[in-house]
């Protein structure tokens, strides 16, 4: 007489024939052919060519097509103290340039000399100069402080730059326009309308003389190169290829995991070397911040302003690298680890264990999900595939995903799984009560 196993051995049986016949499955799918590895390791070189290029074009579109987000990575520019330092003190500059205090003090104290003013009163006059015009531009430089500082300044500039957003497409086109100006390879914004704002404000506090001064006309330069007509080429490419770089690239990793032998290796090797192609291009970024500072010299815009101006332009980029870092190494992860290979087995046996576990503590506190675990167990694979389509959705869908975007809505999705393997049940689970006595046998015939 045959002995019939128990439920556990019975299921442990069952899911090591699954596994067999899935190896089984896999051993068969890898095809033969020289050239498989061949194209599908150009299509992935391809790839980690090209997604650089693409988060880069996406962020160039971006910026240039998108008033509010341009808008979003410029605002924090005005409250940035090294931005607020370097326009104070070129306003300041240029502002006491144009007065000309020294040499108005001079000519009067000439003056006074020529109708008899005592020698000794003279040179006191000659001597108190310098300090009388030391006074006038710490007057002047706190009344620019105040502005530059004040609510009124960053709503401004927020709305200023609204304006000059159709002037910056054009800087990156080639073309000049009063509020933003392209020249001799710079880009500068005009800080006139800030200039007229501090002689108001001088005027009103009782220094009439700025109210004699003329239009001031200056620029705050934020970049100046040699190679800004490349720049403005790369520009037009980018922003061309925006809409088909994204589908290239899913054609490519695509293609190079239908040709390769083993699908779920190239599978694993293309978002490897997309995350190693997001790091690189991170390192760029930091090499290129570099070559940006060393091309502002210092006395044209403060090292740590231009770093302010650069950091805030490029953030968006950043944050599309660090989101799809934590993607394709996510779908590297879970790719691995459905793997035929040994330490992957051994985590997923592990983890079925685990979940085993977790089951049986609830059934001994009475816990059956009675129809409904059944449902789950029936319908487990759809489920699977319906929860990881909604978080593709979800991150496809998303404005601006970040890297802690993308970990959440992982983490979400692998809960929403776990719970769904905890509550499953097999048909022949469900039909024992929850404290583990089997139920009475049918009746026989009479």
């Amino acid at each position: 007489m045959t002995s019939t196993p128990d439920p556990a051995t019975a299921a442990e049986l069952e899911a090591l024939r699954a596994e067999v016949a899935r190896l089984q499955a896999e051993g068969q799918g890898r095809r033969t052919g020289w050239w498989r590895p061949v194209v599908s390791g150009v299509l992935i070189l391809l790839l980690a060519v090209l997604l650089p290029l693409g988060v880069v074009a996406r962020w160039v579109h971006n910026e240039v097509a998108d008033t509010d987000r341009y808008v979003e990575s410029i605002e924090p520019l005005a409250q940035d103290p090294a931005i607020q330092d370097a326009v104070v003190s070129k306003v300041t500059t240029e502002i006491m340039t144009r007065l000309q205090v020294e040499a108005v003090t001079q000519e009067a104290v000439d003056a006074l000399a020529e109708l008899g003013l005592p020698p000794l009163a003279a040179t006191s006059l000659n001597a108190l100069s310098t300090p009388l015009s030391n006074a006038i531009s710490g007057f002047v430089e706190d009344k620019v402080r105040e502005i530059v500082e004040s609510d009124r300044f960053q709503t401004a500039w927020l709305e200023a730059n609204r304006q000059a957003h159709a002037q910056l497409v054009a800087v990156l086109t080639g073309e000049g326009s009063e509020l933003v100006d392209v020249s001799d390879n710079t880009v500068a914004i005009n800080l006139g309308p800030v200039i007229d704002e501090v002689k108001l404000r001088l005027v009103d506090s009782g220094f009439d003389l700025a109210g004699q001064l003329p239009a001031i006309d200056l620029q705050l330069t934020v970049f100046q190169s040699d190679d800004i007509a490349t720049a403005q080429s790369a520009f037009r490419v980018l922003n061309g290829l925006n809409t088909a770089l994204p589908i290239v690239l899913l054609l490519l990793v695509a293609g190079a995991v239908a040709v390769a032998r083993s699908r779920r290796r190239a599978l694993i090797t293309a978002m490897l070397v997309s995350a190693a192609s997001m790091l690189l291009l991170g390192v760029a970024l930091n090499a290129f911040r570099v070559v940006y500072l060393d091309a502002i010299p210092v006395e044209t815009l403060p090292t740590d302003a231009a770093a302010a101006f650069y950091d805030n332009m490029v953030w968006f980029i950043r944050l599309n690298l660090r989101a799809i870092l934590v993607l394709t190494l996510t779908i590297a992860f879970v790719a691995w680890v459905s793997g035929p290979g040994s330490n992957a087995l051994a985590l997923r046996r592990g983890t079925s264990r685990a979940i085993d576990w977790g089951r049986g503590g609830g059934a001994r506190v009475g816990l059956n999900t009675g129809r409904f675990g059944v449902f789950l167990d029936a319908n487990r694979t759809m489920i699977r595939v319906v929860v990881l389509g909604l978080a593709l959705l979800l991150y496809a869908m998303a404005d601006h995903p970040t890297g802690g975007f993308t970990i959440t809505l992982l983490l979400v999705a692998a809960v929403l799984l776990l719970i769904i393997e905890l509550l499953a049940r097999p048909a022949a689970d469900a039909a024992e009560p929850a404290d583990g006595v089997p139920p009475p046998p049918a009746p026989g015939p009479s």
